[in-house]
């Protein structure tokens, strides 16, 4: 059984995967279906919010498996 992945605790690459994915496959589909400038600039703001998430995971992710490797 595959695990969602965690938003608030990730853990592992997977999480920043496929939230990555998930971003890149729902701003491709809202833009095919809307043209509008808005909408553009709505999916650029939400697209750096994701990438400022992607960030602060990954830099979680390995601060914790750096903590676990000095134990």
């Amino acid at each position: 059984m595959i695990r969602l992945p965690s938003l608030r605790h990730p853990t592992s690459f997977f999480d920043v995967f496929t939230v990555t994915v998930s971003t890149i496959v729902l701003v491709a589909i809202v833009l095919t279906i809307w043209h509008g400038s808005f909408v553009r600039l709505e999916m650029g703001v939400f697209t750096a919010i994701v990438f400022g998430w992607v960030l602060w995971a990954i830099t979680r992710i390995l601060s914790s498996s750096s903590g676990e490797s000095t134990r």
